[in-house]
């Protein structure tokens, strides 16, 4: 948890814009986003095994350098801050970097969150049920953004060359992540990956073996079963498509932890090159799953004002791209283990949800003339 100064810092912060937090939440409760405090710190020091300060220090610099001279983090950018986050609050550090640690920690967290809520913001901007101008999201971003400023000050001098991000205006648009921010582009692939498998060394226990068998694991119990026909008794629904099924099953909502997990893993030498194509596959793969997610969700949320086409594109690229990067390391794979992924889903196998005004019950001609978009003497 976090620390009795901590706690007294972000609560300064939060009485200074209180008065208008209240009004947001009076307007829209019920709905609106609130703010959360960080609900875990560093974990104290344990003299059990070696403090991995350096490590910790090495991890945290890659991560916030990615967020620097930029706007708030969303996409990609954002899961690595959330990822990190997580990750670092586990490290073992010294007693003398703790206090560092935990203002990292913090900072770490409340620029997930402000990242995340401004996100929102603008998925509600898109809603066609939205029943205000959102300012009670982009309030919520703010006021995380602040405090991580907060904790920003407290840690800058550790990085001398960056600044912190900013919130883009309220009303602005969202920012485009650029390509060349996003980390390192693998030689054979066109998408870059924001981490590359940690650097080999020999001072340390050797996990390569370890990483081959979770990557063999992983392909054996998730691509391998892709292909089966959905037999289940108790599905009495259309059958989908094995490639639907993959991406949306169990195997590819571990992708994302997968490729956290094995980018850390210290791996000899000339193993390092594969390795860095089996993290680009589990990052790829997690990709292609959370775009084919927002496929979906476009096509069967009634608020949704898109077809889906645009996920759907961006999943295909990122599905592809990972089984461009099995053919780096498909020799690690025990021979009766399959390495090809499904044939990617056919655009519209996800049916598009319609609704008819007439569901809605009773409707005033206002209303008929918003829902519709056009007149409302078009309904009589």
């Amino acid at each position: 948890m976090m620390t009795e100064g901590m706690n007294r810092s972000v609560y300064l912060i939060l009485t200074g814009i209180a008065a208008l937090v209240l009004c947001v939440s009076i307007g829209s409760a019920g709905f609106a986003p609130s703010f959360e405090l960080m609900p875990l710190s560093m974990k104290a020091p344990s003299d059990a095994k070696p403090y991995n300060d350096e490590a910790f220090m090495s991890e945290a610099g890659k991560v916030i350098g990615k967020i620097s001279n930029s706007s708030v983090p969303t996409g990609t950018k954002l899961s690595e801050v959330t990822d990190a986050y997580y990750r670092l609050i586990m490290e073992n550090v010294s007693p003398e970097l703790l206090e560092t640690a935990n203002n990292i920690a913090g900072y770490l967290y409340y620029t997930s969150k402000a990242g995340a809520t401004y996100s929102d913001y603008h998925f509600y901007l898109k809603s066609v049920s939205k029943t205000t101008d959102g300012s009670e999201y982009y309030t919520i971003a703010d006021q995380y953004t602040q405090v991580a400023a907060e904790f920003w000050k407290k840690i800058e001098d550790q990085y001398p060359g960056m600044t912190m991000y900013t919130l883009p205006g309220e009303g602005a648009p969202m920012p485009e992540e650029k390509a060349e921010q996003n980390g390192e582009t693998l030689e054979g692939l066109d998408i870059p990956i924001p981490m590359t498998q940690k650097a080999p060394d020999s001072s340390a226990e050797d996990q390569t073996g370890k990483f081959k068998t979770i990557t063999s694991r992983w392909f054996e119990d998730y691509v391998d079963m892709a292909s089966l026909p959905d037999d289940d008794p108790m599905n009495d629904k259309t059958e989908m498509s094995p490639g639907h099924r993959f991406l949306t099953g169990e195997g590819l909502s571990w992708a994302d932890s997968t490729f956290m997990d094995l980018v850390g893993m210290n791996v000899a030498e000339d193993f390092y090159s594969q390795a860095n194509y089996v993290d680009a596959f589990f990052y790829l793969i997690s990709q292609a799953r959370d775009y084919y997610q927002s496929y979906i969700d476009d096509r069967t949320f009634v608020s949704s004002v898109s077809n889906g086409e645009e996920n759907y594109e961006k999943s295909q690229k990122y599905y592809e791209q990972a089984q461009i990067a099995i053919g780096y390391f498909d020799d690690i794979l025990p021979n009766y283990t399959n390495s090809t992924l499904p044939v990617y889903p056919k655009f519209g196998e996800v049916e598009k949800s319609e609704f008819n005004l007439g569901e809605l019950g009773h409707i005033t001609s206002d209303m008929a003339d918003y829902l519709s978009g056009g007149s409302s003497g078009s309904l009589t």
